[in-house]
């Protein structure tokens, strides 16, 4: 798969909506569900790693409006979702119920759930939000449950296209932690995004309880003109491990 056609962005348009803290997701959460390409390039790859799902209870941990939820659900699951937008949660609940959708994290059961998805919220969080939302993942995994947690791969740090996004550059290296913005082609909204390299997030399960099982990136793809290739999205596997 190569990155043949640039789609130009105009930073002055102005139909290009602008997400900068966490309460505004919600304004882009039509165009979450409409990104095909994102959900062939990333849901395919998660729903694909955990496998069957046929009677186990699963909790989407910062589900959005329900799209990889949705999906498990047809897959037998017992779809729990948590998001902290009450807009998000009600239309995840047209796809799942209202009772299968939860605003607070802490009337949750603990210990209950054999799979935990976080996909694409540690990536725009601060530092200390990481941190929390590990440990309430290891808290809702069964003994012998597993976690999947995904964002964009923090190794396109100085890729300024991919097919599914634009990124803005800041001049910081790899390890340095940064804020940086990106403009997403389906559905032209521009968000803010932190970057922190992978060694940082493996600091972050171990530091809670979470053991490291493996490693994941979504399938890789050739950009004209660039060598290496693209993965878009990072995977990681964890387990409920014994608290350090």
């Amino acid at each position: 798969m190569a990155l043949k056609q640039r789609i130009p962005y105009n930073p002055g348009c102005s139909n290009t909506k602008f997400v900068g803290s966490m309460d505004k997701w919600a304004k882009v959460a039509g165009e979450l569900e409409g990104e095909d390409l994102k959900q062939k390039i990333y849901d395919n790859r998660l729903l694909n790693l955990i496998g069957s799902i046929e009677g186990k209870n699963v909790l989407d941990y910062g589900a959005g409006p329900g799209v990889v939820a949705s999906r498990m659900a047809r897959m037998d699951g017992d779809v729990h979702v948590f998001d902290i937008s009450a807009e998000m949660l009600e239309k995840a609940a047209e796809k799942l119920g209202s009772s299968k959708t939860h605003s607070n994290i802490l009337k949750i059961t603990n210990g209950t759930f054999d799979v935990v998805v976080c996909n694409l919220v540690v990536c725009i969080v601060p530092e200390n939000e990481v941190v929390r939302i590990a440990r309430n993942i290891r808290a809702a995994l069964a003994p012998h449950g597993k976690a999947y947690i995904g964002f964009c791969n923090p190794r396109l740090y100085n890729v300024p296209e991919t097919l599914i996004d634009f990124r803005h550059p800041t001049g910081e290296g790899y390890e340095d932690n940064h804020r940086y913005s990106k403009t997403k082609k389906e559905g032209n909204y521009q968000i803010v995004e932190l970057h922190r390299p992978i060694g940082w997030y493996n600091g972050i399960w171990a530091a809670v309880g979470l053991k490291l099982k493996g490693t994941f990136f979504t399938p890789g793809y050739s950009v004209t003109g660039q060598g290496s290739k693209i993965n878009d999205f990072v995977i990681f596997h964890l387990q409920r491990g014994e608290m350090p």
